[in-house]
């Protein structure tokens, strides 16, 4: 399916984002002859509405609205009258009381409380425009085939970041110098945590202002060169985007119009299925998510925790139009539902639209909520049963799972049409703020037994941060440069019962970088999407906490987290708060070095992309596990040992028929491992003996 007036847009410079049969959405954007459209969604019992526009050093021009329906308002404003970065604000006569509110449809906030500025998305020269029309073959589609060569989305190798904590400036200039590094680790895609704007810092989910880059990171100019870059670059750009809550600053967003109905458990929810004006609150929403892809030109959309929106129907509408009005773009559901096919079930064919009226027609029934939700659309989504197995695997017990082979052979049902990843931001943040590394090392150290007395519900979150506070300590150098006496007072004041020698915290930050590699490893060795999250591609060891900032303060409930959200929080989590000394440095260059061969040998083996997994192997009695996956003429057999134990030349396991030779084995010295344990050249034929890293992963391929 290919809708001609969005490759038409891309293809004259232009991408206004029109989506439904009047041409008209709701916000404030600019017609093909300058002038400016402005549609407010509004309560129904609105007696007036003013548009007041204050142009550069002129004073304040003031235009009633006119009314379209019982909940839009409208007017179009000449050209000349009002311009490129121009402030303008409504005031809603409502219950006899004048209300001056930001557009909730702003493009453009120069700060929260501000006006909004009107933007001219026609205006910034893109230089994608190979990329954008599918002639880039590094591009990754919804649409891909043999025919127009585009990648597939089990191809995504994706490199998940966040604006603020990136790098250490924070904002989208200094983020796109970040990107010639991502690329040369040739991941292929990157995932913007959410940049909807709020009041201040933050980690993105609370967003209030849909269409708004956050102004803390910069302009949408600023925002728009990134991308541009990026796809430059190779890589492919997906825009988190957040439909199932608003965060706490949504005062103005309250007194604009019926947009919020109840709470969730993350904040107000939207009005999606409540009343007449909720078909525009969906309007509201789903204009927000084309507002990424065609005025931003983003590749993908990861939608995040879409199970909260309450409203199966307002997803399905979504999918349907992205679907529709930009072809290329796949979507990503964080669903959280484990796993529920609907979520990504393929629109059946009835509910293909061949042209603009059977499309009208499908959305006007799924307004109805006159549709079946057998199939929601969504073209992938989170794999969270893949990711609690795997993180048990390395630390014994995750969220309720128990390390269990069998369980995680299990899991592997969906996670080839599915994202994969180890930890997100979610499960770093939302649980301690410690990496994977330092919780592998407090269960190395066996800290929960060390902590000092504390209740047993946030043991784990101290030994965590005791273990974080070792591992930084030594890999900058400082833990070696103590006197035992002071070693004991370090411990002492990160809540510890017992001093640990050098050798101790060495010996368990190399086991738990092992561990680290090792499950990175898996996430490469299944077919399907992959992600990593910012800095474990290096073992970098900064926290990532959760953190925000509202103008209404902070709440003291989340403190459970086991640290303050806040400011110095946001400074923790910069990707820079932690630099290795000269002496450790080449373990992170060595992780490194570890993940980047591993997108390499994913990029050239077509059974690690978008294969089928053929056999699992499952050895419970010695912790090791296999996956032979093939496509075409791609096979390739990997092997994985969670034990402690390694094997030399002694591993024996059956390989399927054929001649196997290893191609990547976790245990080179490159990858910070001994290699003692490599099967180089030898050529392995079905039952075989093979040398077998302790926590580590080797990969065979057919010859």
């Amino acid at each position: 399916m290919e809708n001609s007036n969005y490759i038409n847009n891309i293809n004259s410079g232009t991408s206004p984002c029109i989506f439904n049969k009047s041409g008209k959405h709701l916000g404030a954007y600019f017609l093909h002859d300058n002038s400016v459209m402005f549609r407010l969604l509004t309560f129904r019992d609105v007696k007036n509405v003013t548009l007041e526009i204050k142009p550069k050093n002129k004073p304040v021009q003031k235009y009633d609205m006119i009314q379209e329906s019982a909940c839009v308002w409208y007017l179009v404003i000449n050209a000349g009258i009002i311009t490129n970065g121009d402030r303008y604000r409504f005031v809603i006569d409502y219950k006899n009381e004048l209300t001056a509110v930001k557009d909730p449809c702003s493009m453009w906030q120069d700060g929260y409380f501000k006006w909004s500025r009107i933007y001219n998305h026609t205006l910034f020269n893109w230089t994608d425009k190979k990329w954008m029309t599918g002639e880039n073959p590094s591009k990754i589609s919804r649409l891909s085939s043999e025919t127009n060569k585009l990648l597939p989305v089990e191809a995504l190798r994706i490199y998940e970041m966040h604006i603020g904590t990136l790098t250490k400036e924070g904002t989208f200039k200094s983020a796109k110098n970040k990107l010639d590094e991502i690329a040369e680790m040739h991941f292929n895609a990157i995932e913007i945590m959410p940049v909807e704007n709020t009041y201040s810092f933050n980690w993105g989910y609370d967003g209030v202002d849909k269409y708004a880059p956050n102004h803390t990171y910069g302009t949408p100019d600023d925002l728009k060169e990134l991308v541009d870059y990026a796809h430059k670059l190779g890589l492919n750009v997906i825009m988190d985007i957040v439909p199932n809550h608003l965060g706490p600053d949504i005062a103005e967003l309250q007194n604009t119009g019926p947009y919020i109905e109840g709470i969730n458990c993350f904040g107000y929810k939207f009005n999606y299925e409540n009343d007449e004006c909720s078909k525009y609150v969906r309007d509201f929403i789903i204009g927000a998510a084309l507002n990424w892809v065609v005025n931003y030109h983003c590749d993908g959309l990861r939608v995040d925790m879409t199970k909260f929106m309450c409203s199966d129907f307002t997803m399905k509408e979504m999918v349907a139009e992205v679907n529709y009005h930009a072809p290329f773009v796949f979507m990503i559901a964080e669903d959280g539902r484990d796993n529920d096919n609907r979520v990504t079930n393929n629109f059946t064919p009835a509910e293909y639209e061949e042209n603009e009226l059977k499309h009208e027609q499908f959305i006007n029934k799924i307004k109805q909520n006159d549709v079946s939700l057998a199939a929601l659309g969504f073209d992938t989504e989170w794999d969270f049963p893949f990711h609690k197995q795997i993180a048990a695997s390395v630390l014994g017990m995750w969220d309720c799972r128990i390390k269990n082979l069998c369980d995680f052979d299990y899991s592997l049902r969906d996670a080839q049409t599915r994202v994969k990843y180890i930890m997100s931001h979610d499960e770093i943040g939302n649980i301690d703020g410690t990496r994977l590394i330092s919780k592998i090392l407090a269960k190395e150290l066996n800290l929960e037994s060390c902590v000092c007395e504390c209740k047993p519900d946030i043991m784990c979150k101290y030994a965590a941060h005791a273990a974080h506070k070792l591992s930084v300590s030594f890999i900058t150098g400082e833990y070696e440069k103590m006197t035992e006496e002071e070693r004991k007072i370090f411990c002492k004041q990160n809540n510890l019962t017992v001093c640990f020698s050098p050798d101790e915290v060495f010996n368990a930050y190399k086991q738990a970088v092992k561990k680290h590699k090792l499950v990175l490893g898996k996430v490469y060795s299944i077919p399907g999407a992959k992600m990593v999250f910012q800095g474990d591609e290096e073992a970098n060891l900064s926290y990532f906490k959760f953190f925000r900032k509202f103008s209404t303060g902070s709440e003291p409930y989340l403190r459970d987290k086991g640290y303050e959200p806040g400011l110095s929080a946001f400074l923790d989590s910069k990707l820079t708060s932690v630099v290795p000394s000269e002496k450790y440095a080449y373990i992170n260059n060595a992780v490194r070095n570890y993940v980047r061969d591993l997108n390499i040998l994913c990029s050239k083996n077509i059974a690690l992309a978008s294969g089928h997994i053929e056999k699992t192997i499952v050895h419970e009695n010695s912790d090791t596990h296999a996956i032979y996956t093939r496509k075409i003429y791609n096979e390739i057999f990997s092997v994985s040992n969670f034990s402690n134990i390694s094997y030399k030349d002694n591993y024996g396991i059956m390989f399927p028929k054929g001649k196997w030779r290893e191609i990547f084995n976790s245990d080179e010295i490159k990858y910070f491992g001994e290699g003692k344990y490599l099967n180089n050249n030898n050529i392995k034929e079905q039952f075989s003996y093979i040398s077998l890293p302790a926590s580590g992963i080797t990969f065979f391929e057919k010859v």
